[in-house]
């Protein structure tokens, strides 16, 4: 990538700025809360896939930009949270719900087993995970607009986040530049 800098009195080309691009997918539930135009009012799963495109001058021993593998630990990190998981919206009538079908079920704080390495816990105003049971309670509605705001903003003190891209299906994406 070439990119043209400004300075007060002229423009100078800079060739060792690239942008590294890091994804990672994962599954997830969710449900639009107060939507009453469609099917979205309703629990229902996607395959999310997030795309991180993270800005650097190119380290002339790696030749990297930023080394992928070490941002989508860091995406990772989030994503498990999500990871099949269930996303609601803060004063979602169905938390309550929820949680008691998962300890009738006796899974609300995790199964002996399959909980080996759970993930770290989010506690940011945008969105609270409960990892024991893959639930986690979002400030907006989980669209892929507001997917990308929660990752740029429990990223962004730790990469230089030049754009973010979510996708929740082949219909629906956003993206969003920084």
């Amino acid at each position: 990538m070439l990119l043209i800098r400004k300075n007060k009195n002229m423009a100078h080309i800079n060739d060792n700025y690239a942008h590294s691009i890091a994804r990672w997918d994962f599954q997830y539930g969710h449900r639009f809360m107060n939507f009453t135009e469609g099917e979205a009012q309703f629990l229902h799963g996607h395959s999310g896939y997030i795309e991180i495109e993270i800005g650097g001058m190119v380290d002339e021993r790696t030749g990297y930009a930023y080394p992928c593998k070490e941002a989508v630990k860091l995406i990772k990190e989030i994503a498990d949270n999500f990871h099949h998981g269930m996303l609601l919206q803060e004063g979602d009538p169905l938390i309550e719900h929820l949680l008691a079908g998962y300890e009738a079920a006796g899974i609300r704080h995790g199964v002996p087993g399959i909980d080996a390495v759970k993930p770290k816990k989010l506690d940011h105003p945008l969105v609270k995970s409960y990892p024991e049971c893959r639930l986690s309670i979002t400030k907006k509605v989980s669209t892929c607009e507001n997917f990308c705001e929660i990752f740029y903003e429990l990223l962004k003190d730790k990469l230089n986040i030049k754009r973010i891209t979510f996708r929740s299906s082949s219909l629906n994406a956003a993206t969003r530049v920084y």
